[in-house]
């Protein structure tokens, strides 16, 4: 077998088509429920491997018969042309010839006659040899050959071969014609100037032996192209048989998974049907199939249920079993109802039931299939059960649901008969605070206490909104009548409430809408009346508020600035601000305290006032926090090369304080600035220490890594004194409300402050001084440090670098003078 290019695409594409139909057929019988062709049709996927085999191997013996059969053809049309040069030569006394041939005039028309054969058809040259007395081969004749394929010969490499030259060349068929016999290359050869194919045919003398051979090459492109194309002919004819048997296989396999699906499905359908005859028989519920307004079908539940055999109800028109104007007339839209109807049992007694009907087509035949439940005991049961729905557990009063119901009826009523109403919701704000200290068995108590107080004043529509909320509707209510029931309901929630041997007192918060100067819906009065309540919680003690507009505006407000404040930070709106603190005794900048400020693309500066409190609420103020602490440590890092005694202050919000991960996510963020720990001062209240315990532990940590802890706004909160000297600070800052007041009563008790910081080891700054007099007072009474306007307001990063290298400067120039 040659190799050729035409095996190699034969193999592959019989190899590729075999494994595609098998992936195809494989995801058919997937689809089709089978785990492969073999599992769905055996014997065919086995015979549809070994034809496949068969026509492969069979394949490439046909494209090898072919390739042979027409080297065959080729061979003996070659024969022929050379045996009439032969029988040419012959004629012409060839057998005269020898080394010295062109000595003698014969060879000179022997060499034209070979001249012209080989312009005969697609022969390259034609030669004769013999053999010399050393049994060695020669060449008699050769004419010049064209080796440049060019169709003229005018090279000096294009010349006859003089007689008796030495052929290098070793040929088994020249031996093969020497012999007698024809012989022709099995393969091409190449040389120079391409490819050719060579035949040798003897040239007999007059005695009848060989004493010559003539060679004939031919260009092999010819022969090439004929035996490729017979290739591929046969290959082209071998594939289309193997997609005939390929088309027979899958067709058949379909044929065969349908077969096995379908009696699948029958299976499945048989068991199925089975299976749904024992369940309409287990089932505690009765079925009736009906038909033509005819009973086709019942199951033994639903004999028991209406008293009859199944051989009675069978055929019995429905209406027999169906109290007159009970069953609808048809199903809806996607043949699904449920609803309630009364039934007639055999001995005449009417039950009420539940229907549950589907209707279907069954070949042009509407059939109904229809469940029936008896709802004699759930009618029974229904009144106890309607009040467990809309009241509420704890209470007892109405629920949510029940009261949006009874205010919808009130406003109803207002409208009607053109009166006013009003919509209270009432917070009882301390029950976290109750039920924190005290329990929630102690909080429901209070609750419920409340309730039964409250459902007992006159007038009132009382009912439980939710935790600790309630609703109350007062029909025909003008603002003084809705002031003076909020009014009551405040006084008997300020009077004591004894639980388990404990007298507590709880805070209540009302906010009141009024149909219809607030509005008409029940959903608009209820979300008006809930404003006014969210800003009475505003109030320390218990209060009451109506809505009015600004209310509401004040929450979208606040609304809108949460919804910026969870922005600012992706939009890069916050900014730092640095004031400086100064040592008291040389007035030398030794610190600055970081104080943050929103830039609001639209509002301009907003105060931190204003959003500080709404990020604590919201949560946003941890990830708020983190930015400022990131920010001041890199900003103060890119500063301590030039002035190494800087130090920043941050405060510490309560939130961050509070959490577990505070201490690792700062020490993270310390490594990530490359700040050193010793430039970084945390500022905590007083507020944050009531806890004592949980203080030490969380400030012992994070001294340890090596921060500084300022008690800022010392003076102000509830730090216990006793406790002060175990907490690990390094510093006093004095509330500005003493240093503002240095002539008055507080002139006694800033030098205290400063006093007990000395002793107990720590340092005191002062905030908030403002002139030279206040300066100089706290430097005489030995206060460490300061800080205010008067030495400068807190500055931009860039404003405040300036000030520092301003500083810096002047106090150069004093050393020198």
């Amino acid at each position: 077998m040659s190799n050729k290019f035409e095996y190699l695409v034969y193999i592959l594409g019989v190899l590729l088509t075999a494994s595609a139909v098998y992936m195809y057929a494989h995801r058919m019988a997937k689809q089709h429920g089978a785990l492969s062709p073999w599992s769905a049709a055996p014997k065919l996927t086995a015979a549809f491997f070994i034809c496949s085999l068969f026509l492969l191997g069979g394949g490439i013996a046909w494209i090898d018969e072919a390739e042979n059969r027409e080297y065959g053809e080729y061979k003996e049309s070659a024969k022929q042309i050379a045996g009439m040069i032969a029988s040419d030569l012959a004629a012409r006394g060839h057998e005269q010839l020898d080394e010295n041939a062109d000595r003698l005039p014969v060879y000179h028309s022997i060499l034209a006659a070979l001249g012209r054969w080989q312009q005969h058809g697609l022969v390259r040259s034609v030669y004769t040899l013999k053999k010399n007395e050393h049994g060695e081969l020669y060449v008699v004749v050769a004419p010049a050959v064209d080796g440049s394929r060019s169709g003229r010969i005018d090279g000096k490499h294009e010349q006859a071969v003089p007689p008796g030259t030495i052929y290098r060349h070793a040929f088994a068929e020249i031996e093969e014609a020497f012999r007698g016999r024809f012989a022709m290359e099995k393969h091409p050869r190449a040389d120079g100037s391409g490819k050719s194919i060579s035949t040798f045919m003897p040239i007999h003398g007059l005695d009848g032996t060989v004493n010559a051979v003539v060679g004939i090459d031919y260009d092999a492109k010819v022969y090439e192209r004929r035996l490729k194309k017979e290739r591929q002919k046969a290959a082209a004819i071998m594939m289309m048989i193997y997609f005939i048997a390929v088309s027979i296989y899958l067709l058949v396999l379909h044929r065969q998974i349908g077969r096995k699906v379908l009696a699948a499905h029958k299976k499945t359908l048989a068991a199925n049907e089975q299976r749904l005859r024992q369940l309409a028989e287990m089932t505690m519920e009765g079925v009736i199939v009906c038909a033509s307004g005819k009973i086709v079908e019942v199951n033994e539940a639903a004999c028991r249920l209406l008293g009859y055999r199944e051989s009675e109800l069978v055929h019995l028109p429905i209406n027999d079993v169906v109290v007159d104007g009970s069953m609808r007339p048809s199903c809806s839209n996607n043949g699904v109802e449920r609803f309630e109807i009364e039934l007639r049992r055999k001995d005449g007694a009417v039950f009420p039931a539940e229907i549950v009907q589907h209707c279907y087509d069954d070949e042009g035949q509407k059939v109904t299939v229809v469940a029936v439940r008896d709802l004699t005991a759930q009618k029974q049961n229904e009144e106890p059960m309607h009040d467990i729905v809309s009241h509420d557990e704890l209470t007892g009063l109405a629920n949510k649901e029940a009261m949006y119901k009874v205010v919808e009826r009130r406003l109803a009523d207002a409208k009607r008969f053109h009166r006013e109403a009003a919509v209270m919701l009432l917070e009882v704000t301390s029950i976290k605070t109750i039920n924190d200290f005290y329990g929630y068995a102690v909080g429901d108590e209070v609750l419920l206490h409340l309730a039964r107080r409250w459902s007992e004043q006159e007038g009132i529509t009382v009912g439980r909104w939710s935790g600790n909320e309630f609703i109350a509707v007062l029909p025909d209510s003008s603002n003084e009548k809705a002031e003076e029931a909020a009014k009551r309901l405040i006084e008997v929630a300020d009077e004591p409430i004894a639980v388990n041997g404990l007298e507590l007192y709880v805070t209540v918060n009302v906010g009141i809408s009024v149909y219809p100067k607030d509005g008409e819906e029940t959903k608009t009065l209820i979300r008006k009346a809930d404003i006014a309540r969210y800003e009475a919680r505003e109030k320390v003690v218990s209060d009451f508020l109506f809505f009015n507009e600004p209310m509401a505006d004040r929450l979208h407000e606040k609304m809108a600035m949460e919804r910026d404040l969870r922005r600012a930070l992706e939009r890069e709106e916050f900014e730092l601000y640095y004031q400086p603190q100064i040592r008291l005794y040389d007035r030398q900048v030794i610190g600055m305290e970081a104080l943050i400020r929103w830039r609001h693309p639209e509002k301009g500066f907003i105060p931190p006032s204003l959003f500080i409190p709404i990020a604590e609420q919201t949560g946003m103020i941890i990830r708020i926090n983190e930015w400022v602490i990131r920010t001041a440590c890199q900003q103060t890092k890119q500063l301590i090369d030039q002035f190494p005694h800087l130090s920043v202050s941050v405060n510490l919000s309560p939130y961050e304080f509070e959490s577990r991960r505070f201490v690792d996510k700062l020490a993270r963020l310390l490594a990530d600035t490359g700040l050193p720990p010793h430039h970084l001062d945390l500022e905590i209240t007083e507020r944050m220490t009531m806890d004592t315990e949980h203080a030490f532990d969380i400030l012992s940590k994070l001294k340890s890594l090596g921060v500084t802890i300022s008690m800022d706004d010392f003076g102000t909160g509830y730090s216990s004194l006793s406790y002060l000297t175990d907490l690990p600070i390094d510093r006093l800052k004095i509330d500005r409300s003493f240093v503002q007041h240095i002539q008055g009563k507080k002139d006694v008790i800033l030098p205290s402050i400063i006093r007990l910081g000395h002793n107990i080891g720590v340092k005191v700054l002062a905030e908030g001084v403002e002139t030279e007099t206040e300066a100089a007072y706290l430097q005489g009474k030995r206060c460490d440090e300061a800080q205010g306007y008067y030495f400068s307001p807190p500055l931009p990063y860039g404003e405040f670098v300036r000030f520092l290298t301003e500083q810096h400067a002047r106090r150069q120039a004093q050393e020198l003078t």
